[in-house]
């Protein structure tokens, strides 16, 4: 029973990072499935733009990047930081909004080619963005 209490113990703190502020690269990870969800919409809204997709295809990958958007924002909302990795994850955190917004709007118009046209250009933009705070990391 012992062992059993102190394995779930370990395994707890494993999970949960061991506590402490967000390291550089913890948040730098973060960033990079915030860019690539980004680069990956600005895809599927080119797709719209184009008229070359189903609604049915933008609706369902719109929502599943999007579900990883909001929960990279949930960790990093979670998480604490201090100094320069502190400004970089609140930047982060406002990124992923923006990301998430351009991805809800596919979702809710995935056949209107000028929604798929804005979110392409504001999930470019993101992406774009992800790369410069992952790189000051």
């Amino acid at each position: 029973m012992r062992r059993a209490t102190l394995a779930v113990g370990v395994a707890l703190l494993v999970a949960t990072g061991c506590g402490g502020p967000m390291q550089p690269q913890e948040l730098a990870r973060s960033v990079q499935t915030l860019e690539s969800a980004a680069s990956e919409g600005a895809l599927l809204a080119g797709d719209v733009a184009g008229d070359r997709t189903k609604a049915t295809f933008v609706r369902a990958h719109s929502r599943d990047l999007g579900e990883t958007v909001d929960h990279e924002a949930e960790k990093l909302a979670d998480a604490s930081a201090n100094g320069e990795v502190a400004v970089r994850k609140s930047q982060a955190v406002g990124l992923a909004d923006r990301i998430s917004q351009a991805l809800g709007r596919l979702q809710e118009s995935p056949g209107v080619e000028s929604e798929g046209a804005a979110a392409q250009r504001e999930l470019r933009r993101s992406a774009k963005r992800a790369s410069e705070i992952s790189d000051a990391l």
